[in-house]
This record gives C-alpha cells, structure tokens and sequence, in this order.
C-alpha cells in the first residue's frame, strides 16, 4: 500500500496528520475535502481522520492525475455558484488559517475577478491560490498531472507575500514530515 503522507501522522507522539492541517487551516471558510474513489486503499484513513460535517468529495478517477481532482473541484464550486475557489495543497502543514483569510481578503479587493496567490518571503510562489468563479470552467483543459500552472500562465495573477516560507513548504516522505 506505500506511505499515505495525508493520514499518518509524523511520529506515535503526535496525532496531529497533514489531512487535519489543512482542515483547520480551512476553518471559518466553506470547504470541501477532495477523496479518493472508496475502492483507493487510502479512502477509509482519511475519510476517517474528518468530522462527520466535514463536507468530502469523492474524486472517481483520481489516478488519472491532479487535473482530476481540480476539475471536480472546479465542477462542485460551480454548482454552489461560489465567488472563487481556493485550492490548498494538503500536504503543506503551515498554511494556516491567517494565510488563507488575508488571500481571501486581496480577492475580494479585486472584487473577486483576478486570480491571487501566496508567495514565500523568499519570493517562491505558494499555496493557497484562489480562483474567481468566471475561470472555472477552464479547469476542464486541464489534463494528467497538469496543475493550474497553465491557467496561472494565462490570466497572470496578483501574489500576496507572506512573512515566512509556510506557503512553499511541501511534505513529500515521512522523513520531511518527522523533520517538520
């Protein structure tokens, strides 16, 4: 089955797992978490890791890349009729909930019709990204493990810089998430 980054957590002291992170980085703001297929040996693990009022969004053909999951988003935020969607990666454990209210904040400066990001203090672009209503019908060009890189290229974007490296901060093996 491998190592699920999103459900385990960085030692047996600590409870705390990437997928919790993120959904408290989300509180106070609608959300959606992003699953995969029931039939995914991952599912169970994160599925359980959510409150039961944690709102999911099971992704059927997930191993065909993150322009899946982007499109479903893109699909679930449009048939809310939302102002935006803010896509936040979740295996960034120091995005937190300032830094997505203080991008919410720019976007609704610009009346929520540009694209804006997180930027590392470094100058590195990050996470979270929020895209106005109006683009989201363009994630369906998205394909493979496309990200929105493409859609970012297009429209340009307005970065936010944050006071750290949070926004860039990716965890890949178990060992960075022990080292975090």
């Amino acid at each position: 089955m491998g190592f699920d980054k999103l459900s385990t957590p960085p030692s047996l002291h600590s409870p705390d797992t990437l997928l919790r992170r993120a959904v408290s980085a989300a509180h106070g703001q609608p959300f959606v978490v992003a699953l995969p297929p029931e039939t995914h040996p991952y599912h169970r693990a994160r599925r359980d890791l959510l409150r039961p009022h944690d709102p999911c969004l099971v992704v059927g053909d997930a191993e065909t890349g993150l322009s899946a999951t982007l499109k479903a988003l893109a699909r679930y935020a449009i048939d809310r009729e939302v102002d935006g969607l803010a896509i936040l990666m979740a295996d960034m454990p120091f995005i937190t909930a300032s830094h997505l209210e203080t991008l919410a904040t720019l976007f609704e400066t610009f009346g929520t019709t540009r694209i804006v990001r997180a930027q590392c203090q470094s100058g590195r672009e990050g996470y979270p990204v929020i895209f106005p209503a109006a683009l989201l019908p363009e994630f369906e060009t998205l394909s493979g493990d496309d990200g929105v890189q493409v859609l970012l290229e297009r429209h340009g974007v307005k970065r936010m810089e944050m006071p750290s490296e949070s926004p860039c901060l990716h965890v890949n093996t178990p060992e960075d998430w022990r080292q975090m």
